[in-house]
């Protein structure tokens, strides 16, 4: 497929999106809204900027993308990094266009430092944005709410008292809404429950893993007859970074007994170690589920690549001992994917 957009299709994507071409910082550089290239071997991030934690939802045959962005060479925590979100989509998953930024900080207290690892739940027809903020010593998990994916509106009531930590994933559960989020204190997934989106109640924490000091990014799924939920964790030092995952035939109930590290297989495999993650090999992060099939799922993640992080995709396949994730570079590859789950693109 040709990387360079029609004038067909820029005219009828500003349209729909309210976005104009031809949008530079000067002359040389890339247009911001529309940039011509491919981004399927290389991943996706923003220009001057990198995809850290995020979200993705699909809507109208597109797959939007709603990430952190900040300056790469700059820990997250540094004072005007990691202020704000970015918004990008895409149709065929090689070639993106930016929307206007979604959320940044806010004036509450909570969160008028850093905005961290959005993530959409659809919920009655309304997307609910998910997120931590972080501010004069406090961090808490809120969310905004739009009927769009365009313009949001924070959740005034906010943020859920009882979500201290980062990292928020939002399922149905009993017809209830579920949060999991990176629990403070240890390596743990903490959860609450809600009937309303308002009152929240703490439950047990899912997994807690003996001697480690997070389990970020967290995610639950239905497999086979029982449940996985896959996530990141580390020791104290870093040294032990991976992406893991555990099954269980309870989704309240995990067994530190039953985690597993995926197997990554990658053919662009990065030069350069992140400032924040000190791995001697590629590592998927903040992995969240695109579409399945019967025994291999469509996934995308962001890790380190060259320069910044970047997003990707991968195919996950459970018919392996452990499950493995290879990550997508070619258009054949990607095309097998797609035949083998339920995406849709119409």
């Amino acid at each position: 497929m040709d990387s360079v957009w029609t004038e067909e299709e820029i005219r009828d994507l500003s349209e729909r999106f309210h976005i104009a071409p031809e949008c530079k910082l000067h002359e040389d550089a890339e247009d911001y809204h529309f940039p011509r290239k491919r981004f399927l071997d290389c991943g996706y991030a923003p220009p001057g900027g990198y995809v850290k934690d995020f979200g993705v939802v699909v809507r109208e045959g597109r797959l939007h993308l709603f990430h952190i962005d900040g300056r790469p060479g700059e820990v997250c925590w540094i004072t005007g990094n990691e202020i704000s979100f970015g918004h990008a989509s895409t149709s065929d998953f090689c070639r993106w266009i930016r929307h206007p930024m979604p959320l940044a900080v806010g004036t509450r207290s909570w969160e008028s430092e850093h905005v961290w690892a959005p993530f959409v739940y659809k919920r009655d027809g309304l997307y609910c944005m998910f997120y931590m903020g972080s501010g004069c010593g406090e961090t808490f998990i809120s969310y905004a709410t739009s009927s769009d994916l365009e313009t949001w509106e924070r959740w005034e009531s906010g943020p859920i008292q009882c979500a201290v930590g980062r990292d928020p994933f939002v399922w149905s559960h009993d017809g209830r809404n579920m949060l999991l989020y990176t629990g403070h204190g240890g390596a743990r997934v903490a959860a609450c429950v809600s009937d309303d989106m308002v009152e929240w109640e703490p439950i047990p924490d899912l997994i807690s893993i003996p001697g480690g000091a997070a389990a970020e990014s967290s995610s639950l799924h239905p497999l086979d007859d029982g449940f996985v939920l896959w996530f990141n964790d580390y020791g104290p030092d870093l040294s032990r970074f991976r992406a893991a995952y555990a099954i269980s035939e309870n989704p309240l109930q995990f067994s530190a007994d039953a985690i597993r590290a995926f197997r990554f297989e990658t053919d662009t495999p990065g030069a350069t170690p992140s400032p924040e993650v000190r791995v001697s090999a590629p590592v998927p992060l903040s992995i969240e589920l695109i579409a399945r099939g019967e025994r291999t799922w469509f996934v995308c993640y962001f890790r380190w690549h060259i320069d910044r992080g970047r997003l990707f995709f991968g195919e996950l396949d459970w018919s392996c001992e452990p499950a493995t994730i290879r990550e997508i570079n070619t258009q054949a590859h990607l095309n097998s994917i797609l035949a083998k789950t339920d995406w849709d693109r119409t």
